[in-house]
């Protein structure tokens, strides 16, 4: 899922990028998220005369329109995870079948035996399709997507505004709680946005763990692995730009902790009632041996 919503964000970037710059204060893009960023920050900044709570205001009103979509996503996750508990007994015996060929391909000596191997592989392959579909157990859903794609252009938008502001500018040279500066580079936000973000990534992964398809959970592991770059990147970027984006991404971290609890309350995780680990491969219908049964 992260990594289509990290293709996904590659692309939309791409297309909102496309010949802009920050210095550039004209064009489609400026007057689209530019523009509108910098004049939602002042706005906000002459009601709470603080650049700060301006920040933070804005950060919670677009958290709040992201939320709907991130709790529709907990619970189609949910839904997911409960499909591939269902599916695992055929999901394992397929797996087994799968490991037998590979080991059958590399004793394989004929053509005519590779051919079969491989043929045998990809109606393996399109039985795992099935089965997963069968007990609608696919994880991906756009909507898991759109939280990452509506936070593109504001996030840009955000850089561009303190690269280059124009309605906005006394944010450039303004502090929080007269210690952290927002329009520098700060030293010590970003750490506390790593804390931050570590901290929900491990609350994430342990109240909604991921459920791997039998045989890929050497590729589960990795993955997550990955979840923790995602701290990383976030101190990293938020010390090369300036204080004001890590003042975001913390806001925004403290308020994906209580949604992950609020999700966690809403759509928990789905356990199995079968205890019994083995599995009768007897007793295992497979997609398509009822195929087989009605030709």
């Amino acid at each position: 899922m992260k990594k289509i919503s990290a293709v996904l964000l590659g692309l939309i970037s791409m297309v909102l990028l496309t010949g802009c710059t920050a210095e550039t204060r004209e064009g489609f893009f400026y007057e689209t998220f530019v523009k509108p960023m910098d004049m939602g920050l002042k706005y906000v900044y002459d009601i709470v005369g603080s650049w700060g709570i301006a920040i933070i205001i804005i950060t919670l009103l677009l958290r709040l329109v992201i939320m709907p979509f991130m709790l529709y996503n907990y619970k189609h996750q949910r839904e997911a995870r409960k499909g591939m508990e269902l599916a695992r007994p055929e999901l394992s015996v397929v797996t087994e079948k799968i490991n037998q060929l590979k080991k059958d391909a590399v004793r394989a000596v004929s053509k005519e035996d590779q051919i079969r191997i491989r043929t045998e592989q990809m109606e393996l392959q399109r039985e795992q399709m099935a089965i997963m579909k069968k007990y609608n157990a696919n994880p991906v859903s756009m909507a898991g997507c759109l939280p990452i794609l509506l936070q593109a252009p504001f996030l840009t938008g955000f850089y561009f505004t303190l690269v280059n502001p124009l309605y906005s500018e006394g944010i450039v040279s303004s502090t929080f709680l007269n210690v952290f500066s927002l329009g520098q580079r700060s030293y010590v936000l970003p750490i506390i946005a790593f804390i931050v973000y570590a901290f929900q990534t491990k609350l994430t992964m342990k109240l909604m763990p991921q459920t791997p398809q039998p045989g890929q959970e050497a590729m589960a592991e990795q993955m997550k692995m990955m979840q923790w770059m995602a701290p990383i990147m976030i101190t990293v970027f938020s010390f090369i730009v300036a204080g004001a984006v890590a003042v975001y991404y913390i806001v925004g971290g403290l308020f994906m902790i209580v949604q992950t609890y609020i999700g966690y309350a809403l759509y928990p995780p789905y356990k199995s009632e079968k205890t019994n680990s083995e599995i009768d491969e007897d007793k295992v219908t497979l997609v398509s041996n009822k195929k087989k049964k009605r030709k």
